[in-house]
């Protein structure tokens, strides 16, 4: 927040127990006081015009603003808007406004724009999960702290909505404002997201998506044009050219721009075909589980019918014999939807795949015939990220519902006390006699004990992806960092084994001392995980984006399995990076998720993808 000035003649020097020090700024809402608690602790005050509240209760409009989780919010510590002089305490940030700091520096370099973006886009998940539509989302309300971005004024938002007055319809600044609030209609979630997109282009080029000059002029470029986002990173322009849509039901959710950020890439050729008039949804992609090997991916996709794949072999495949790549049954047709995350398991001696579905189901079927086995199992949550399976127990994990647990056998829902927060990406391994959840999230890693919910470890920052090995006799993590490196961390001790190393994907698998990654050009990467050098040229086959990895060992070899958007599951040695057999082809459109198993004694990969199926092929 700017640095408080002094108090004027008139301003109040007490507000309910809060002592005012200093004037930190004032607005069509009311005046912002920097004060104190009784305990001398720094809040901000916001004293908002009497003439907007009736006399009436605003209790539960301010417990949800105290619901908002607090990782990148300004926390909504108390509020009276009965009295003669109604106020709004909030968390007091020691930080400068993004719209201040644009104005003296000018548009934000990558690091911090791809941080500011994900911040952003995290607090306003929080913010609508609370049940709050901030509806003045812009530049002046996003303060950076040392700990990040931090959202503010969503609480007075929420109680100056529920006030039902004038006010209440007219709040917004013009710029940042969607389409349906310039035709008068009440804002949504989906108004925000709009908002957010208009702010991330200022934050990326100095100047509101739609432009700054006369009102009439923005709003009508607002309604009727297209954003110029042609100086906008290639890897935002597909997410911001999204939340931009005219029709709200057209933009993601601030949950869906999340996931979608921490996986942003760069746009490459594919730029023009994804224009911002088309939707587009979220697939959450690859768990691959075997042997302490696990990787997790989501991307952004537009919804509309994909292209036919293109399907090359290449001339230097190694042989294989002739049931590789031969389906093993038919394929799983229940999910409503993409098919978000795979896993393999086994249901007394009977082997089966566990699937989450965008439909926001958990289902079973049988990995042999592809059969359903008993009903679907309803998740909680915004979005499903992985799934994993441990025994008897499914472990899924999401944003809106951390992680879930079920009976794989029965479905009943399995008590899980641990608060481990929004999960990207997760996987379930052994320390000793403990069995350990590991979860990758926007702001941290953690370990945490399946059985009890207790917290292991707090690992490093946040990450996209987990993956195990063993490394010197040391049980290891492997992470793919939100800042695009690879971190590897003991598992019992919490300390770093490696030094971190630059990794250019966010997906990840490992195998031994190797780590294997997914490259902006539609390759697939290998490095060494002790020095992070390269290992060999990179795989080259696929002709769009790698959507899914995993490991498995295949006639003694170690072999890589991906998926890709060119609708191809490929198998790779990973020693040579020599393709194996020919691609795997069956799914129309994108392959969002791979993992690996021993079904029968034969391995197998099993595969979702966005037409909604599972499938399962030998190797």
């Amino acid at each position: 927040m700017p640095v408080p000035r002094p108090l004027r003649p008139g301003d109040p020097r007490q507000v309910g127990s809060y002592t005012l020090t200093g004037l930190i700024g004032e607005g069509g809402q009311g005046t912002v006081f920097h004060g104190h608690t009784e305990k001398g602790e720094p809040v901000a005050v916001k004293v908002l015009h009497a003439r907007v509240f009736g006399k009436r209760d605003f209790h539960n409009e301010v417990a949800a603003a105290r619901r908002v989780a607090q990782f990148c919010t300004a926390r909504v510590i108390d509020a009276d808007v009965t009295g003669e002089r109604p106020f709004i305490v909030s968390e007091y940030v020691d930080g400068e406004s993004l719209e201040a700091l644009v104005k003296r520096e000018g548009p934000r370099d990558a690091g911090s724009l791809d941080r500011l973006a994900v911040g952003t886009a995290a607090a306003l998940a929080a913010i609508h999960r609370a049940g709050i539509v901030h509806r003045d989302f812009k530049p002046a309300n996003i303060l950076l702290g040392a700990d990040g971005p931090r959202v503010i004024d969503f609480g007075i938002a929420q109680v100056v909505d529920a006030a039902g007055t004038e006010a209440s319809r007219v709040q917004g600044t013009p710029a940042y404002m969607s389409p349906e609030q310039l035709a008068g209609r009440r804002p949504g979630p989906a108004s925000d997201v709009f908002s957010w997109g208009v702010t991330m282009t200022f934050a990326a080029t100095g100047k509101p998506a739609f432009g700054n000059d006369s009102i009439p002029a923005v709003m009508n470029r607002i309604v009727t044009r297209e954003p110029d986002l042609s100086f906008v990173p290639s890897r935002l322009r597909g997410a911001l050219a999204a939340a931009l849509a005219k029709d709200p039901a057209d933009r993601p959710t601030a949950a869906d721009l999340l996931v979608t950020l921490v996986h942003a890439r760069d746009e490459g050729h594919q730029a023009h075909e994804r224009s911002s008039r088309r939707r587009w949804v979220l697939i959450g992609g690859s768990l691959g589980l075997i042997a302490a090997s696990l990787t997790t991916a989501v991307v952004l996709l537009p919804a509309e019918p994909p292209r036919p794949p293109v399907v090359t072999v290449s001339p230097m495949s190694r042989p294989v014999d002739a049931a590789f790549g031969q389906p093993m049954g038919t394929p799983f047709t229940g999910h409503r939807g993409e098919v978000l995350s795979v896993a393999a398991g086994l249901l007394g001696a009977r082997p089966v795949v566990v699937s989450a579905g965008r439909d926001g189901t958990i289902r079973v079927s049988d990995a042999v015939t592809g059969a359903a086995i008993g009903r679907p199992r309803p998740v909680n949550a915004l979005s499903i990220s992985s799934v994993a399976v441990d025994g008897d127990v499914v472990v899924c994990g999401g944003y809106g519902a951390g992680v879930w647990l079920s009976d794989l056998s029965s479905g009943r829902k399995i008590r899980f006390g641990a608060e481990i927060g929004d999960v990207l990406a997760l996987g379930v391994t052994r320390l000793g006699e403990r069995t350990a959840v590991v979860t990758t999230g926007p702001g941290s890693v953690r370990v945490t004990d399946l059985s009890s919910g207790e917290t292991l470890l707090k690992l490093g920052g946040g990450a996209t992806a987990v993956a195990f090995t063993i490394l010197e006799g040391r049980d290891v993590a492997v992470t793919a960092t939100l800042d695009g490196t690879a971190e590897v961390w003991d598992l019992h001790s919490g300390e770093p084994v490696v030094t971190p190393f630059p990794l250019p994907g966010e997906l990840l698998a490992v195998w031994s001392g190797v780590a294997v990654t997914a490259a902006p050009d539609n390759t697939v990467r290998a490095f060494d995980l002790q020095s992070g050098r390269p290992l060999g040229p990179p795989f080259r086959g696929h002709t769009d984006r790698v959507s899914a990895l995993a490991t498995t060992e295949l006639d003694g070899r170690p072999v890589v399995v991906s998926g890709s958007w060119d609708g191809t599951v490929r198998v790779w040695d990973l020693t040579t990076g020599t393709p194996l057999g020919p691609p795997l082809t069956g799914h129309r459109g994108w392959v969002t998720s791979v993992a690996v198993a021993m079904v029968e004694g034969v391995p197998v990969v099993v595969s979702g993808g966005r037409d909604g199926t599972v499938r399962t092929w030998r190797l």
